[in-house]
């Protein structure tokens, strides 16, 4: 019955007696387990060990009916009680089945050294053997993805750099370009008062028409240099990506 990941096992009782109320309670969960009523049959067993406690089938079984409920940590718990146990093939199961809870929570490592001691009880255990090999090869993987996981995170630090140096460049080429804009339009705006200075002319006797002229350059200017800003803020709008 026992195959890949679990020994589904319910045990009987050892040498009880088959009107022992106890066994009775055992056996009663047993049916239940076959059944796939593993919440239920989990019941009789807690409720066969306020009774007899120290008897490791109990926890044998309680373990089993947790383990088939997705309730690892309990399950191990359970099993714990039987590891040590003075049964040495239901010690090497309980080894065994304490792995394989291990290992579907992820603990590979430590159900390594279960299977290991399950192994060590019943050397012949071809599951037991097999599920080591599966365990090793899950601690290899694991260790080959954290090794490309820190190689991704280096790449991806490496590019965050790049991107933000190449905005730093952008950054200094758009402020220089500003500057230069900011000289051009003032060698413009002295343009006037120099050419009217050669020629003896008051600036401030300038004509109507010469005013609003050159109101209306600054006027162009000022709209085209906020065109350009608006651009540029468009342009490093955050889309999830690196700025």
């Amino acid at each position: 019955m026992k195959r890949f990941l679990y020994v589904l096992l319910a045990v009987p009782f050892l040498g009880w007696t088959f009107l022992d109320p106890v066994a009775k309670k055992n056996e009663e969960g047993n049916a239940l387990f076959e059944k796939g009523e593993y919440e239920a049959a989990l019941r009789r067993y807690l409720e066969a060990q306020q009774e007899a406690r120290s008897r490791p089938e109990l926890h044998f079984n309680a373990g089993d009916a947790l383990y088939k409920q997705g309730k690892y940590a309990e399950a191990m718990q359970e099993m714990g009680r039987v590891t040590e146990g003075t049964y040495p093939d239901m010690s090497a199961a309980a080894h065994y089945n304490l792995g394989n809870a291990l290992f579907r929570q992820e603990k590979f490592q430590e159900a390594v050294g279960a299977y290991k001691k399950s192994l060590e009880l019943k050397p012949d255990d071809i599951d037991a053997k097999i599920n080591l090999e599966l365990a090793l090869e899950k601690l290899d993987q694991d260790g080959q993805d954290g090794q490309d996981e820190q190689d991704k995170n280096q790449d991806q630090n490496q590019d965050q750099q790049n991107n933000q140096d190449n905005q730093d460049q952008q950054d200094q080429q758009d402020q220089n370009q500003n500057q230069d804009q900011q000289q051009r339009d003032q060698n413009q705006e002295d343009e006037p008062d120099q050419q009217n200075q050669q020629q003896g002319q008051d600036p401030r006797e300038m004509t109507p028409e010469e005013a609003a002229r050159i109101l209306n350059a600054m006027k162009a200017r000022e709209e085209e240099s906020q065109k350009r800003r608006k651009l540029k803020l468009r342009g490093r709008r955050y889309d999830g990506n690196a700025w």
